[in-house]
């Protein structure tokens, strides 16, 4: 794990049961959930960051699914390189998204776990993909629903994100069942890493 000054590192996830043994923990002041999705996300990570201006990091912990053209594998821990938010509906010519400036943002990877780049969408994937939609989805590794609204907040404010993710379900039709099946133990795997 890489090290950090937890006074200094805001802890979060996007509900609390991805951070609650952290949050019971005296070694941790800064745990606090920030919200499911991007925007959510965002807007809770601004409004605790005006209010704490002493954090100089943030520590991301979640879930994602991962896409069926990715060599990762389910409960992998992996650290993002990397977030864009990327929509299905656009690759599958049925909208059109709006631009992104910047159209990603760089995290801070931890190189002890295995990395790739994230997609953020705003929006759980259900459609069933073997091969990427368009080229440029080819290096999306996995797809996490909050990292690209706190990626975007945090650079604002100038700080680095570390992101950690437990590969919970493939990208699909059946990937939320298989998340409501898997969170919890993946969640604990996570967290108690940073209990040790």
């Amino acid at each position: 794990m890489l090290a950090f000054d937890p006074h200094l590192t805001l802890i979060t996830g996007a509900f609390d049961g991805e951070i609650d043994l952290l949050r019971n923990h005296p070694k941790f002041p800064h745990v606090n959930p920030m919200g499911i999705g991007n925007l959510e996300q965002a807007i809770q990570t601004f409004a605790y960051l005006v209010k704490n201006p002493q954090i100089q990091q943030i520590v991301f912990l979640g879930s994602c699914g991962v896409y069926p053209w990715s060599e990762i594998k389910r409960n992998t821990i992996v650290s993002p390189n990397a977030v864009y938010s990327k929509e299905l509906i656009t690759a599958l010519g049925l909208g059109k998204q709006l631009p992104m400036d910047p159209p990603f943002y760089p995290l801070h990877n931890d190189p002890m776990f295995a990395d790739g780049i994230c997609n953020a969408p705003s929006s759980i994937t259900l459609q069933t993909m073997e091969t990427p939609p368009l080229k440029s989805w080819q290096p999306f590794a996995f797809e996490n629903l909050e990292l690209f609204g706190l990626a975007k907040v945090a650079d604002q404010f100038h700080i680095s994100v570390t992101a950690y993710l437990v590969v919970t379900n493939g990208v699909g039709p059946n990937g939320s069942f298989e998340w409501q099946t898997h969170w919890r133990e993946s969640s604990n795997q996570l967290q108690n890493l940073f209990l040790l």
